[in-house]
């Protein structure tokens, strides 16, 4: 069987954030650049396969500073402020 990677386990091995590496592998796949092996499991949740970790990381290196990686992050929201009064 062969061992294959979740987008967590290569955000680790390759030093990003799981969104570059989730627009990596969305990115590769819609181009047809990743093996069979790879797949999707779930909804969202991708398996990926050792001879395709190459690949994303070169993807990765070589757009680093393009707009493929641009990733917006949620805004942090302050719901609600509260004091605390010490006696």
């Amino acid at each position: 069987m062969t061992t294959r990677f979740s987008l967590s386990e290569l955000s680790e091995m390759l030093g990003v954030p799981v969104d570059v590496v989730r627009t990596a592998v969305e990115h590769l796949a819609g181009q047809k650049e990743l093996t069979a092996e790879t797949f999707v499991y779930g909804q969202r949740s991708w398996r990926v396969a050792p001879s395709d970790v190459k690949r994303l990381q070169d993807w990765i290196q070589s757009d680093a500073g393009g707009e493929n990686l641009r990733v917006k992050r949620p805004q942090r929201r302050i719901k609600r402020k509260q004091k605390v009064e010490d006696k």
